[in-house]
């Protein structure tokens, strides 16, 4: 069926939204206030969902996206956006998650903007074809896409494509077929911080043919390079294997973060946004006033040791195990005390934390936290709870368990855009005991 529509509001993942028979339409890569020619897909219960075939009325604030892969690949879903039309559609998308799940009609901050909107990410990973091509596979697809160029990845990582396509083809290294079973690489994984790189190569075997001449190419680059294959015999698509692996160069990346001497191995994570990743960090270290804090989902515990230099004592609680041991080695090298580091569950960790807690901080994956460790929060009545979240509809769902029952109120709910021409979001809300 082909509808002639006009594009009202936006939906929870920045895609426009029509009305049609008394039912929502979700159109992709439409923006507000457009006439716009659809197909529909596929007909719900109390929705349709529709493909833009053609803009009639187009808005002021489309833009022409840069990369050629749009609309293909689901890596993006904001190009078609002017930056600033971008930063009203993830505020709303706050706003309305809020308003939504935890029934809050709070007047939030206006969102941060990056200091980037292309060329942002330090962080990625590519997944590899039968032809031994990088890649990505289209959104709830196993279509995949064989990119040459990612727009929002760093230059650097950029310059490997090629060299690693190249590579593969020349010795005829093919990518894992799951359904098959047949083919070595799974993934490539980059990871850049202050011009120095570690590469991971995800495969099912430890030997790869003619290495060296991968290292060769890859020096021309002209970065400092660490390079490792992680051996993963399951069938899945995992980052890490049974045998993490150093083939050439560095074992890790040391830097300074705000005065902490800071590590980052190739299984580490990593905010892929440095300059937004800084502002919030700042925000959290100003804001909180406590002696002791619990950090839940601490990972290599940065902001512990930030905190560190003004409160008393500080738990990090991390469950990854690679994590804890960065965690540990970061606090040793900069002789930091009064950080305990539990290698455990957030829950269970809680329960073992006998003394007075003033504040907790929560950075949780982004299908948020199990209800019972909100609850083990809660009683530990802190004067002061802060989220940090990825995904603003989880967090919402949450934020309505700490404030069912009165006893906290929300004092700050402020949106950065760690993530440029994507609908993802990264939020920042504090709460304190009334």
């Amino acid at each position: 069926m082909i509808l002639e529509l006009k594009i009202d509001r936006y939906g929870a993942n920045g895609e426009g939204i029509a009305l049609y028979n008394n039912k929502v339409v979700f159109v992709p890569f439409a923006l507000k206030g457009e006439i716009v020619k659809v197909e529909i897909l596929k007909e719900y219960k109390t929705y349709y969902n529709a493909k833009l075939l053609n803009v009639i009325k187009k808005s002021e604030k489309r833009t022409q996206p840069l990369c050629p892969y749009y609309k293909i690949c689901g890596g993006c879903n904001l190009q078609h956006a002017n930056y600033k039309e971008q930063l009203k559609i993830k505020e709303t998308i706050v706003k309305n998650n809020l308003e939504k799940y935890a029934h809050c009609n709070f007047n939030l901050n206006p969102i941060i903007e990056s200091n980037l909107i292309y060329n942002y990410r330090n962080h990625i990973s590519f997944h590899v074809n039968k032809k031994g091509e990088l890649g990505f596979y289209k959104n709830s697809s196993n279509d995949f896409i064989k990119i040459l160029n990612c727009h929002l990845a760093n230059n650097v990582i950029n310059l490997c494509i090629s060299i690693f396509n190249n590579y593969f083809f020349k010795n005829h290294i093919k990518g894992y077929d799951k359904k098959t079973k047949q083919g070595l690489i799974k993934l490539v994984d980059f990871k850049i911080v202050n011009n120095k790189m570690l590469i991971t190569i995800v495969s099912t075997n430890l030997i790869l043919s003619n290495i060296n001449q991968l290292v060769n190419n890859l020096k021309l680059i002209g970065v400092e390079f660490g390079l490792f294959i992680s051996l993963n015999n399951y069938n899945n698509t995992l980052i890490y294997g049974q045998v993490n692996k150093n083939i050439f160069g560095l074992k890790e990346i040391c830097y300074n973060e705000k005065d902490i001497i800071s590590y980052i191995g190739n299984y580490s994570f990593l905010q892929i946004n440095n300059y937004i990743k800084d502002l919030i960090y700042d925000k959290i270290i100003n804001k909180v006033t406590a002696n002791c804090v619990v950090d839940l989902y601490a990972g290599r515990a940065i902001v512990s040791a930030l905190l560190s230099k003004k409160i008393k004592k500080v738990y990090a609680v991390e469950i990854v195990k690679e994590a804890c041991f960065d965690a540990n080695k970061i606090l040793a090298d900069n002789n930091i005390k009064n950080v305990t580091v539990l290698c455990e569950d957030a829950n269970l960790a809680l329960l073992k934390i006998n003394e007075k807690v003033d504040c907790v901080i929560v950075d949780p994956p982004r299908k948020g936290m199990e209800r019972k460790t909100i609850l083990s929060i809660l009683q530990k009545k802190p004067k002061q709870i802060v989220y940090l979240s990825c995904s603003s509809n989880t967090l919402a769902r949450d934020l309505n368990i700490f404030l069912q029952d009165g006893n906290y109120k929300l004092t700050l709910v402020q949106p950065y855009d760690m993530f440029p021409n994507t609908a993802n979001i990264e939020t920042l809300a504090f709460m304190e005991k009334i």
